[in-house]
């Protein structure tokens, strides 16, 4: 062993806090020290002549690719992230560093290994929390849009006629929107369960629903549901957002239905319907089919479906047309 090479032993074996090992010229591990031991759990006989994809979790996706790793570091040092595999098959997220070892030429690489899975997990974590943040702001801003119609409606009607019922209806309005309002920062906070259902006549939601959000020339038709115990706002804006998502689709003229199904009830219209290879996918955040559309409305839906403890889904007809299901709904006992 050469002065150089003892040196170089001395301080890999001094390294507690990384792994630092050494390659051949092939990209074959050459040197396995203690510290490279304790990261990976790997004897030294196990992994000394194998290539250091041997150290690679072969199925995530971000693991560097090797062969332009080694390319690349023959000439200057190279820095890549990916999923690491130890010993008992466990993963780490590892921060490697490949740089090219000379003395009278290439000889081979230093490899450093520093494991940053909490780190990696802090930036997923932000990742979600901005992804939800997002959502959120979405579903807000697409929530707003109706009640700012009416609102906007009214006070239009109200500057032609001075009578005072629009203003009557300017104020419900915009405590509905605050009661949203709350209702998000409340489920942002805390989660998406309804925690305080209430009897809730589905007549009455309905009243409020189609007001800004289904055109006049349009047809509703409803065959009396029983009364759920919901959250009625959060039930106006499913029942909204399914109005709305009729008439986008089926146009001034659509005609849709409501009524009663077996443990829950039914909104269908006689609109183009959605293609049976799609009926998973038109509840996704942002997934639309058409070009000024947002992909919201039914992502919401599904939202407050689920906070409820209810289920949606798209059901198939012998008629053209769409047909949303909400089950496992709980009825308001009939009074005898």
């Amino acid at each position: 062993m050469d002065a150089g090479e003892a040196a170089y032993r001395q301080l890999v074996e001094g390294v507690t806090d990384h792994a630092l090992f050494r390659l051949d010229t092939e990209g074959c591990i050459s040197m396995w020290p203690a510290a490279a031991r304790q990261l990976y759990g790997h004897e030294a006989a196990d992994v000394v002549g194998h290539g250091i994809d041997v150290l690679f979790a072969e199925e995530h996706e971000e693991s560097p690719p090797v062969e332009d790793l080694l390319a690349e570091a023959r000439t200057e040092s190279v820095e890549a992230d990916g999923w690491q595999q130890r010993a008992d098959g466990s993963v780490f997220w590892g921060s490697c560093t490949l740089s090219p070892l000379s003395d009278e030429g290439f000889d081979g690489y230093a490899v450093v290994v520093q494991d940053t899975t909490a780190r990696k997990q802090y930036e997923r974590m932000l990742e979600r929390r901005n992804d939800r943040l997002k959502e959120f702001t979405d579903i807000l801003s697409h929530d707003m849009r109706t009640p700012l119609s009416i609102i906007d409606g009214h006070l239009a009607m109200f500057q032609e006629t001075s009578d005072e019922t629009h203003l009557t209806t300017i104020q419900e309005t915009t405590d509905r929107m605050e009661r949203l309002v709350e209702d998000l920062l409340r489920v942002a906070k805390q989660g998406q369960v309804v925690d305080d259902p209430e009897p809730t006549d589905v007549d009455g939601v309905l009243g409020v629903a189609r007001e800004g959000a289904f055109p006049e020339s349009a047809t509703l038709n409803y065959d009396p549901v029983r009364a759920v115990m919901a959250d009625r706002d959060r039930l106006v804006q499913v029942f909204t957002n399914l109005l709305r998502n009729s008439a986008e689709h089926g146009g001034d003229e659509v005609t849709v239905r409501v009524g009663p199904c077996q443990n829950g009830f039914y909104v269908e219209d006689d609109g183009p319907g959605i293609p049976e290879d799609s009926r998973d996918e038109v509840f996704d955040h942002g997934y639309t089919t058409r070009a000024d559309g947002t992909g919201y409305g039914l992502s919401v839906v599904r939202s407050i479906v689920g906070a409820h403890g209810w289920d949606i889904s798209v059901v198939g007809t012998e008629r053209a047309g769409a047909r949303f299901e909400v089950t496992g709904i709980e009825f308001v006992e009939d009074e005898t």
